[in-house]
């Protein structure tokens, strides 16, 4: 409550300005000079979260916010949002081209693509394999419903959707304009929860976009990340003609390698508790870069790039025109592709062209990774031959391998937005418990002290504070497990990404209250503390830091996996994989749920 009255509050001053007499100021936003603090926290006492801000963004002009702390650009828009608190407050409002009637708090919105909503807010694990099989009730909105919702449509529950979901004439002009330029017409009848995430990205805007009341100031965080090079142009070029006509005004929240839009006329660089700004031409100059002073390097020496040739070990993924299709229509087509022991992978593949799908297969999650049985069938584009098709995962048929066995962290370790999002957040689970969730592939933490299954201790800087000691009475297994708990911590924890200071302390934080970055490099450890033989990484860095990219890549690179496991990584951008042509990777690519390797 004290946020959003004060956040009105302060828009008051601008309407009592206007005494009868309606002006539209040329002024978007306006910030003269300010330092910016958490709510409560403006004393002489308190550090600023900004200091020394002044930010004026001009009817006419085009923004983008960059910053390689996607922490830091995120609290540039809660700024905006209205939930820190600007210090001395603009004297004429902070959005001066709002009407006297208008609400900052509904007039002015974010969209941030660093995860996937869920449905129902809850803090607990969700199944998100739903969306290969039975889904829930409340995951059967369908994206037309949603869509139409955001347009005040609701209607008769217990009818068809084409009896109670009706749009103005006008209305439904512009939804299917919208629909169709960002490509989403064919996916108008699909649950929301069936769409890939790049699909669940456009989406997301197009919601945002037609939202009643209308949003007149639109904040996309990172909408480039998970895109295909074929989409972004496109989205790009809806998103500066929407931003031409001012409904909504957008300003882009973008990473620092991310490639500057050529409509952007201004660029804000966020980063060590400063805001500089500048035209597109300064940004482009490197005159707005911003040195970050508490950046440490991390350790190059524990990360020596192998040059060496890599050993190719047995057969661990072996599929054979694996083919999965709902009700006729075929979402992968034939699939044949085997993935050794030491092979590194980069799964391409445009939006929508079946990648999820096959990452689901991988992994086992896919209720038809079952049905891939070792029958023969004729060949769809032969009358007379016949062509064998099975899939097999660690030198057995999928079918006869348990879920729960073949979800143990020694086998398969995944990150991605899927797991992102399904992971609990409860308020007692810490780091240290997350991390040791890897080993069996669950949810649940095992036990007081994390890796559980008998650990009796652990050391000085990385258990919980009741234990200091690492004491002997565990198998060799289970002080293997401590040992890579730390590891991992040591490896890709704070120190790692230049932050010196929070490596001792980082373990016993709890996993809710982290940044969305920290919270992704988390659950890479996760990922990779069981050495598992099948490492699957799909959208690993998005909401990540720089530094942090950076040191997972040198991780993995180095000895962070070894030659007895494969990875299997999903990026649509060829600069975020850890390895080259020299390191041996190899490169398999959908098209519409077609594959082959690429040589």
């Amino acid at each position: 409550m004290q946020v959003l009255s004060s956040f009105r509050k302060g828009y008051g001053i601008q309407k009592r300005l206007i005494t009868g007499i309606k002006f539209l100021s040329t002024t978007v936003i306006d910030i003269p000079k300010a330092d910016i603090y958490s709510f409560g926290a403006a004393t002489s006492k308190t550090s600023p979260i900004f200091t020394d801000v002044e930010w004026q963004v001009k009817k006419g002009e085009s923004w983008a916010v960059v910053g390689g702390n996607s922490g830091e650009k995120n609290l540039l828009f809660q700024t905006l949002l209205g939930h820190l608190r600007i210090s001395p407050y603009p004297s004429e409002g902070l959005f001066p081209f709002l009407q006297s009637h208008q609400d900052p708090l509904s007039a002015v919105s974010i969209v941030s693509f660093t995860h996937r909503p869920r449905s129902g807010g809850n803090t607990g694990f969700y199944d998100y394999s739903a969306r290969y099989g039975a889904v829930h009730e409340e995951d059967k909105v369908t994206l037309r419903e949603s869509l139409y919702a955001s347009l005040g449509v609701v209607g008769d529950p217990f009818a068809s959707t084409e009896q109670h979901l009706t749009l103005s004439e006008q209305d439904e002009a512009i939804f299917h304009e919208l629909a169709d330029k960002m490509g989403l017409s064919p996916f108008m009848d699909l649950p929301i929860i069936a769409l890939s995430n790049g699909q669940t990205r456009r989406a997301r805007i197009l919601k945002a976009v037609l939202r009643k009341p209308r949003v007149e100031l639109l904040l996309l965080d990172e909408p480039l990340t998970g895109l295909d090079i074929q989409t972004r142009p496109k989205l790009l070029s809806l998103l500066h003609q929407l931003h031409q006509s001012g409904r909504p005004r957008i300003i882009l929240g973008l990473r620092t390698h991310d490639q500057i839009p050529e409509w952007v006329t201004n660029v804000a660089v966020v980063g060590n508790r400063r805001v500089r700004v500048g035209t597109r031409e300064c940004y482009l100059k490197g005159s707005l870069a911003i040195d970050s002073h508490n950046y440490v390097a991390g350790h190059p020496e524990t990360h020596v790039r192998r040059t060496k040739e890599k050993k190719v070990g047995e057969v661990i993924v072996d599929m054979k025109n694996v083919r999965v299709e709902y009700s006729g229509r075929q979402v992968l087509k034939d699939i044949t592709w085997k993935i050794r022991q030491g092979e590194r992978w980069h799964l391409q593949g445009t939006n929508g062209s079946g990648k999820t799908t096959l990452l689901s297969m991988l992994m086992g999650d896919h209720p038809q990774s079952y049905t891939q049985t070792p029958n023969c069938y004729v060949a769809p584009d032969s009358s007379s031959s016949v062509t064998e098709r099975h899939l097999h995962l660690f030198s057995q048929p999928r079918r006869l391998i348990p879920t729960p066995h073949l979800q143990c962290g020694s086998l398969i370790g995944v990150l991605s937005p899927e797991i992102f999002d399904a992971f609990p957040r409860r308020a007692n689970m810490k780091v240290w418990n997350v991390i040791s969730t890897g080993f069996d592939g669950g949810y649940v933490p095992r036990g007081t002290v994390g890796v559980g299954l008998g650990v009796r201790g652990e050391s000085k800087r990385y258990g919980p504070a009741e234990i200091r000691e690492f004491v002997e009475g565990g198998s060799e297994e289970e002080k293997w497990r401590f040992q890579r708990m730390a590891e991992v911590l040591e490896a890709l924890g704070p120190r790692s990404w230049g932050r010196e200071g929070e490596q001792e302390r980082f373990s016993q934080k709890a996993f809710v209250d982290l940044s969305v970055g920290e919270q992704r490099m988390v659950l890479l450890m996760r990922a990779l503390v069981a050495r598992p033989k099948l490492v699957l990484l799909d959208e690993v860095w998005s909401g990540m830091d720089e530094e942090m990219v950076e040191a997972a890549r040198s991780y993995l690179r180095g000895d962070g996996v070894g030659d007895d496991q494969a990875v299997v990584v999903i990026t649509h951008w060829d600069g975020e994989m850890p390895w080259g042509d020299e390191d041996g990777l190899r490169r398999f690519r959908l098209i519409e749920g077609e594959g082959k390797e690429v040589v």
